[in-house]
């Protein structure tokens, strides 16, 4: 087994040692290993799309961040057939792309979304 380090931030903290209590892990480590493993589960059936798809984006950003959401919604305007733009609680933003296209496109933008730092949550939903 490999040891690996982690920063992050005290609200993560917090909310990581919240689930770690509510769900019964024996700890930290269990309780992130288990948040890998699911992240690779969710990685591998992204990976497994093909073909035309039809599919649901859902992002949550810092109020504010609203360019970065803009800036994909135009990079990827050829499978974007709707954003719906919500304010939420606390100065959160949420967007909702609703897509249709080639899969191969969609998991592109799934991975600009999950790779920028604006982004706090990224979700694909594919029915």
């Amino acid at each position: 087994m490999a040891i690996i380090s982690v920063s992050i931030d005290h609200e993560t903290l917090s909310e990581l040692t919240a689930i770690e209590k509510s769900l019964g892990f024996s700890g930290r480590s269990e309780a992130i290993r288990a948040g890998v493993r699911s992240l690779i589960s969710e990685n591998k059936s992204t990976e497994k799309l093909s073909g035309k798809i039809k599919a649901v984006l859902l992002l949550v950003h810092e109020e504010g961040a609203d360019s970065c959401a803009n800036e994909l919604k135009h990079s990827y305007d050829d499978v974007v057939g709707t954003q719906i733009h919500s304010n939420l609680r606390k100065g959160k933003c949420m967007e909702l792309f609703i897509l249709e296209g080639e899969a191969a496109r969609i998991r592109d933008m799934l991975k600009k979304a999950q790779s920028s730092r604006k982004i706090e949550y990224a979700k694909l939903i594919v029915p």
